[in-house]
């Protein structure tokens, strides 16, 4: 069964929102995602993130002040 977790790191520094990502990324298990609220510019740190990562499939969504990251994990 596939779980859904979100998070808010609004006005987390880029090394900070890495960190608190990297945690949740590792005990994601197939079909899990993560809803991560956070700022616009996070979109590039959480490509920079997963760019040499084939198991995660991520989108970034810009909604009014923030962005919508959501990360799949896929096998």
């Amino acid at each position: 069964m596939s779980q859904q977790l979100k998070l808010d790191l609004r006005g987390k520094p880029c090394e900070e929102y890495i960190l608190e990502i990297s945690k949740i990324l590792v005990s994601m298990k197939a079909g899990d995602v993560l809803i991560v609220i956070a700022d616009q510019d996070r979109i590039i740190c959480t490509h920079q993130l997963l760019r040499n990562s084939p198991r995660y499939l991520f989108k970034g969504d810009i909604v009014g002040d923030h962005a919508e990251i959501t990360i799949r994990r896929l096998r």
